[in-house]
């Protein structure tokens, strides 16, 4: 799929992590699991998060209409709560950009990860 813009990559991650959830939710119900738990999702985008809150379209929404509204009814629904993180705490930026290898070193000790390199 091609994306017109960084918001719009971010909002389609935001909406498939919602179904996700969701799936996970019925999956859950239907083996007759209970969870009292509500799902957090930090988010460091916060136009995405901006729009998913807000219930009025913005220009920039109309190639993701589709997205909005399902992440929109979740969120309206309590199957999830979307909370912001800052860049630097996040730590799945490790996995998918590159870093300044100071924040690289610290995300990596967060997520307990050892190189396997590393003489003892």
């Amino acid at each position: 799929m091609v994306s017109r813009s960084s918001l719009e990559v971010e909002y389609r991650a935001l909406a498939t992590t919602t179904c996700e959830i969701q799936w996970i939710s019925y999956i859950l119900r239907d083996l007759q699991v209970q969870t009292d738990l509500l799902v957090v999702l930090y988010y460091d985008n916060q136009s995405a998060r901006h729009i998913a809150h807000n219930p009025t379209f913005h220009e920039c929404t109309m190639h993701i209409d589709i997205d909005f509204h399902v992440v929109r009814e979740r969120l309206q629904h309590n199957l999830f709560r979307l909370l912001s993180i800052s860049s630097n705490d996040q730590l799945a930026d490790v996995f998918t950009k590159a870093l300044h290898r100071t924040n690289f070193k610290i995300n990596v000790s967060k997520l307990g990860m050892l190189s396997i390199h590393h003489l003892a």
